[in-house]
């Protein structure tokens, strides 16, 4: 049994997930701030409450760092136990700290494959590889955000997403063509789509 080749995600990965944490905690210690000093200015100053507002600005403030500050270490601690494989019956994904995530996705039931890319991963030249099987909805719905359920295998922080949708790919097509595809009779247009499948196939091998 050919030993299972264990990939992890491309480093930038951890700029991208910093970027995102800056982005998030920003804006909630904007509107803290907007929320907190506004009221205190337009609070009169014979009001003896009025500086309750600047220690809750101030302890809001040290609660969003300390909160960044554990992110980061999560990030940290999460980033080496992001891992995928493709197996021999389907993709395998296993990544969380304290919660472990371990899924199969197996290729028998994909559906789509698709490539996409956010904002902030497009600084860092990162994709998003998506697997989708019959009950997670198309993946144009999905990412438009219709309410349509998501992919069910989500590969994160990819360099080169092309050669990973390609080799994908081409296990769906072996799992749902077999090994013999060869010794399918060929009658009529069966023949011309069987031709066409084994000439993907061919090209995806090569690649």
């Amino acid at each position: 049994m050919v030993e299972r080749e264990w990939r992890t995600l491309d480093a930038a990965a951890k700029k991208v997930w910093r970027v995102k944490g800056i982005i998030l905690f920003g804006l909630l210690w904007m509107f803290l701030s907007l929320a907190t000093l506004l009221g205190w200015y337009y609070t009169s100053s014979s009001d003896p409450d009025r500086d309750i507002l600047l220690w809750v600005f101030l302890i809001g403030t040290i609660v969003l760092v300390s909160l960044f500050i554990v992110y980061n270490i999560w990030i940290v601690m999460y980033f080496p136990r992001y891992r995928y494989a493709l197996g021999d019956e389907g993709i395998l994904i296993h990544r969380g700290i304290w919660w472990k995530y371990k899924r199969t996705i197996p290729y028998t039931r994909i559906q789509h494959i698709s490539v996409d890319q956010g904002p902030v991963e497009q600084m860092f030249h990162l994709y998003r590889v998506n697997s989708y099987t019959a009950g997670t909805g198309s993946m144009g719905g999905a990412s438009a955000g219709s309410g349509i359920t998501g992919p069910e295998g989500q590969i994160l922080g990819v360099r080169n997403p092309d050669p990973l949708r390609e080799e994908i790919f081409a296990h769906v097509m072996r799992s749902r063509m077999g090994d013999g595809v060869n010794d399918v009779p060929e009658r009529g247009v069966a023949s011309e789509m069987l031709e066409e499948l084994r000439a993907i196939r061919k090209n995806l091998e090569k690649k």
